[in-house]
Order: structure tokens, then C-alpha cells, then sequence
């Protein structure tokens, strides 16, 4: 009788109280962007597997996926952001934008090295689309700020430019092995790229990889002169985000500037990311920059 009652790994129903208290949060992040002029699209928890392994839109690995009865293969929604471009890039006019809209359900994402992870999680999200100017990445930001004081969390907001180890380490190849050395906090590897690179963007790596570097040494080198301006605009725009510019990802995905994560201050727990991501909506179809957030339920009381 006991295994009846079991239930995949990270995955739990939500009985009486819980799903009222769900329910109520959820209402109260989605008054927060009404109020704001965003407007609600309502996408598939199932889609082809194809079009997103095309574009590199979806990390495949923490994706389910799995062939239906027409012989397809299909993957159950793991991240809404790639899942919005599809839907809304093959449409989109100029007429419309900037366009402002949001959305909430369930994402599923396969964990194999984090046991005990959830694998369900319940997220409202939102974009602006087609705006690439920096008052579009504050105006982001202080969503997410009005979000969660709605929820009296006091958050801790670390920003980021995503594309800022690509940009020093100049080749693809160099990149990667850079963003795989600072991820993993692996100064050995950056030292055996120093022969590779020129000594201004050598000497820049070490000191993300230290922890010491600053916007202003990334001022100082033309390529990421562009970016280090940009991320100091929003941080003095916003009361409580910090840069930390060694907060690096093993990969790129598809952020191409802004990258941030909101911690609540008390339990250290990740509430809510996003970032920009200029490039997406054209992998589905029509070009337009966007930037954009989620905000997971579960972790909100």
C-alpha cells in the first residue's frame, strides 16, 4: 500500500491549504503585472522537441522528452522564455511593439545531479519585447523588486552581463573554456589560457576568477567597455542589486547581456532570474530584443 503512495522524485500534489496558499500568491504577482500594463498569454505545457533543438533554444538534458503515438518527438515544458519567442516571433509587428506580456504555469525540468530538487515548480513570468534600450532592464528589475516586497521579502539582487567572458576571451572555443574554469572556481585552468589570449584580457580573466574585478577594469578594454556601462546605469537605477561579475554560467544559453538572480535576504533561497536575450525571437522568426523574468511560486509564501 505504502509504494501506491508514492510518487515520482520531485513532483507532490498540493492538498487544501497549500493550493489556497498557491492560489493567493499567484493572484497577487499577477495584480502586480496588470497594474504594470502587461498582458497575459497562455502557452503549451507540450511542444516538438525539433524546433527548440534547432535554435539551442532548451538545454536538452533537463528536458523530458518522448516519442507520441504519430511517432514525434515531443518535450514537456522545461523553460517558458523559448517557449514565448515560438510563440510570439512568427506574428510579431512592429506596430506592436514594445510588447509587454506575461504568463504562469508549470515548467518540469529533469535534476539528475540534484536529488531532492523539485522538478515541478510553479512560475509567473514576464517580458518586454522589443526594447533593447537599458530603461527596459530597470524597469525588469523593479517589477521583480515590487514583486517580492508585495511578499515582504527583502531581496538581494545580483546583476551581470552573461556575455562578458565571451567578450574578453574573444574565440568560441577560448569562451568556453573560460566560462567552464570561472563556473567551477578553477584558477588552474584560466592560468593554462594565458598563452592564448593578449595579456590585457588575460590579466582581466585572473581577476574574475579572483573575485577582484570590477565595471571600471572592464571600462578600461574597449570589448567589454559597452557592457560594463550598461550594468553600472542599472545597478545605481536599482536599490539593492550588486554586481558580481564572477557570477558566471558553464553556459552562454541564450542570455546575450543582462543576467540576474534575486535571493531572499533571510533564507538565501533563489526566488527569481532573468536576463536579456536580443537574439532569441529571431531564431523563431522575427527579430526583437527582449528581456525578461520568472519568479517561482513555490518559493514565495
Amino acid at each position: 500500500m505504502a509504494k501506491q503512495l508514492r510518487y515520482p522524485t520531485g513532483v507532490r500534489p498540493l492538498l487544501v491549504a497549500e493550493s489556497a496558499r498557491r492560489r493567493r500568491a499567484e493572484t497577487r504577482v499577477v495584480s502586480v503585472l496588470e497594474r504594470a500594463g502587461f498582458d497575459e498569454v497562455i502557452l503549451p505545457i507540450i511542444d516538438y522537441a525539433e524546433p527548440y533543438a534547432a535554435t539551442g533554444a532548451v538545454e536538452s538534458r533537463r528536458t523530458y522528452r518522448f516519442i507520441d503515438r504519430d511517432g514525434d518527438l515531443v518535450a514537456i515544458r522545461s523553460d517558458f522564455t523559448p517557449i514565448v519567442a515560438r510563440a510570439l516571433a512568427p506574428s510579431l509587428a512592429g506596430s506592436q511593439l514594445p510588447l509587454r506580456v506575461f504568463y504562469r504555469g508549470d515548467v518540469i525540468r529533469y535534476q539528475p545531479s540534484r536529488l531532492g530538487t523539485n522538478r515541478e515548480m510553479f512560475q509567473v513570468g514576464a517580458e518586454i519585447i522589443g526594447d533593447r534600450w537599458v530603461q527596459a532592464d530597470i524597469e525588469a528589475l523593479a517589477l521583480v523588486t515590487a514583486i517580492l516586497h508585495e511578499f515582504s521579502v527583502k531581496p538581494i539582487i545580483v546583476v551581470t552581463d552573461a556575455t562578458i567572458a565571451d567578450r574578453i576571451a574573444g574565440s568560441e572555443d577560448a569562451a568556453s573554456r573560460v566560462r567552464e574554469a570561472l563556473a567551477a572556481k578553477r584558477r588552474g585552468a584560466i592560468a593554462e589560457l594565458r598563452d592564448e589570449l593578449p595579456p590585457t584580457a588575460a590579466d582581466l580573466i585572473e581577476k574574475l576568477a579572483e573575485g577582484t574585478a570590477t565595471t571600471r577594469d572592464l571600462r578600461d578594454y574597449q570589448p567589454t567597455r559597452e557592457a560594463a556601462e550598461r550594468l553600472d546605469t542599472v545597478a545605481a537605477a536599482c536599490p539593492g542589486c550588486s554586481v558580481h561579475l564572477d557570477d558566471v554560467d558553464r553556459t552562454l544559453g541564450y542570455y546575450t547581456g543582462l543576467r540576474f538572480r534575486a535571493y531572499d535576504s533571510a533564507t538565501r533561497a533563489t526566488i527569481a532570474q532573468g536576463g536579456r536575450y536580443d537574439t532569441l525571437y529571431g531564431r523563431f522568426g522575427t527579430s526583437a530584443a527582449a528581456v525578461g523574468f520568472t519568479i517561482t511560486l513555490d518559493d514565495l509564501d
